[in-house]
């Protein structure tokens, strides 16, 4: 089918890479310098080493290159031209992946001795609502404008990372 053999479902789907191309979607490009404060529990060389991965397999592309102090320091973007149209099979398999990671970490947050679901705000809510696309756009745009308030907030002051996953599905056919 498509490019997104094992190996680039492999790329994708490791959670900080993913945090690294939430970053450059929400900010267009930075330097790994500048994505590192923002992933501040990320260790450096970790970073660098996730981005060298993206960058080497086509998922991001250089935006800019200065030289400072003898060194060059490249500014991140996405890749404009995915290396082959996405198929409907690809996708599947990439909601496949990131609802398992998903579950693995409920899993594991169940796992551990230390879970409790009322002081962490543990919730699921499900809801099926009648909207049109205009309408679901407008929502969702809303929905975008509210984390644009909170997306760079700074680790500290009592905060804790909060993972929010929204999924939006078709609902089954009624008989």
């Amino acid at each position: 089918s498509g490019f997104m053999n094992k190996d680039f479902m492999k790329i994708i789907m490791n959670p900080i890479r993913q945090r690294i191309v939430q970053y450059l979607i929400i900010h267009g490009q930075g330097t790994t310098k500048e994505i590192g404060v923002e992933l501040s529990d990320i260790p450096p060389a970790s970073l660098y080493r996730h981005v060298k991965v993206l960058f080497d397999n086509n998922c991001i592309e250089i935006a800019d290159e200065k030289k400072i102090r003898g060194t060059i320091e490249r500014t991140w973007k996405l890749a404009q031209n995915p290396i082959a149209p996405v198929s409907p099979e690809d996708i599947a398999t990439l909601f496949r992946s990131g609802l398992l990671s998903l579950l693995g970490s409920f899993e594991n947050y169940f796992l551990s001795e230390d879970a409790d679901p009322q002081r962490d705000l543990l919730s699921l809510t499900t809801s099926t609502l009648m909207l049109t696309d205009e309408e679901f756009m407008d929502m969702m745009q809303k929905i975008g404008n509210i984390f644009n308030e909170v997306i760079y907030n700074q680790p500290g002051d009592g905060r804790k990372p909060r993972r929010l996953t929204f999924i939006s599905s078709p609902c089954e056919k009624e008989d």
